[in-house]
């Protein structure tokens, strides 16, 4: 079953499972010590979400972002006022990096604000990654009774992202290596699960009858699943509920104070003058002519 999620699902879920193996294969040597807030809300710039910051043990926060398709340049333009907002209200050095299901070639990498200054985060494309040899790694471990690592974990959620790899092909073999319970801790697998069920909705697209075949197999004796399913369905009802809340809320205001508005202008019609009458209620000139 289809469940709509947001662009930055998988990179919040990934984060949180595996954010030190994410900074490995980026070849980052340094530590996560943890997690910072993602919302920026600034006057000028109003209520945004990054997709993940983590704190690191040299007090950099590193941005992180998640990009389906290739790169443009607006949304470059976008992470770089997330790095210059979040150094005003950190105070900290402030480092951004991407992954892309895109293509270097066909991505912008520089976001030019001036002549001068240019926006060059540093870039991580899935399909420079080798898949093939990281699957036939996993498996050679699986073979071999060797217990899987955190990094092993994070590769078989992002392996068929990668290149040199048959997207649609290796997604099947994954996703059934991570329904093996011998292999994982339940956390473990829910974890894994969690992040696989967003990577098969990239991967099928459109596609629903393969969707539905992927499902099936993440799906399979894991009952945690359908409960992620609820919650992202219940979060979803939530939102759109507070929003319809939110605006009925502020049409009824602005109909009681309309109204409240109209009385006092009518009140004032003995007093002062129409134009006078309307400068101080803000209502037009014709509506209190009419009153």
């Amino acid at each position: 079953m289809y469940v709509p999620f947001e662009k930055d699902t998988l990179q919040k879920l990934s984060l949180i499972a595996f954010a030190q193996a994410i900074l490995a294969v980026m070849g980052d040597t340094r530590q996560v010590v943890g997690f910072y807030p993602t919302e920026l809300i600034i006057p000028t710039f109003r209520k945004r979400f990054m997709d993940g910051v983590l704190e690191l043990d040299d007090g950099t926060l590193l941005n992180i972002e998640f990009q389906s398709g290739n790169l443009t340049e607006k949304f470059l333009l976008r992470c770089a006022q997330y790095a210059i907002n979040l150094r005003v209200i950190s105070g900290k050095c402030v480092e951004t990096n991407i992954f892309s299901t895109g293509l270097r070639v066909k991505s912008k990498t520089i976001a030019f604000i001036s002549r001068f200054f240019r926006f060059m985060p540093k870039l991580f494309f899935y399909s420079e990654l080798d898949g093939s040899e990281r699957l036939i790694n996993v498996k050679n471990k699986i073979g071999n009774h060797e217990k899987l690592t955190l990094m092993d974990r994070y590769n078989l959620v992002f392996i068929p992202l990668m290149g040199n790899v048959d997207r649609v092909k290796v997604a099947f073999e994954v996703f059934k290596i991570a329904n093996n319970k011998m292999l994982f801790t339940e956390d473990q697998q829910e974890e894994i699960k969690k992040c696989q069920y967003i990577v098969a909705q990239i991967i099928a697209e459109d596609d629903d009858e393969l969707l539905n075949e992927f499902w099936e197999i993440i799906h399979m004796n894991n009952d945690f699943l359908a409960r992620y399913e609820k919650d992202l369905i219940d979060k979803n009802t939530k939102r759109v509920t507070e929003q319809v809340t939110e605006q009925v809320t502020e049409q009824v205001t602005k109909t009681v104070t309309d109204n409240v508005t109209r009385k006092i202008a009518k009140n004032l019609k003995d007093i002062l003058p129409d134009v006078e009458i309307a400068k101080r209620t803000g209502l037009p000139i014709k509506e209190v002519q009419k009153l």
